[in-house]
């Protein structure tokens, strides 16, 4: 795995929002880049989904066919 290098400044920024989330630096980072590649599959799947919608139902179908229509 590539070795990534932070300037000194954002590596302070980081140990300092790490400490006071009560993280290390190394949890601090993970998270984050866990979070924002979750982000990008969220975008990715939402625009799919805008490019091929596919069947839609109306909501009074829906309830109807839940049998909450009572």
């Amino acid at each position: 795995m590539p070795v990534m290098e932070f300037s000194t400044e954002l590596v302070e920024t980081i140990d300092h929002a790490a400490r006071q989330s009560g993280e290390s630096p190394e949890a601090f980072v993970r998270e984050a880049v866990l979070r924002r590649l979750e982000d990008i599959e969220d975008i990715a799947l939402a625009t799919e989904r805008l490019r091929n919608p596919g069947k839609r139902i109306p909501f009074d179908e829906v309830v109807k066919n839940l049998g909450l229509d009572d």
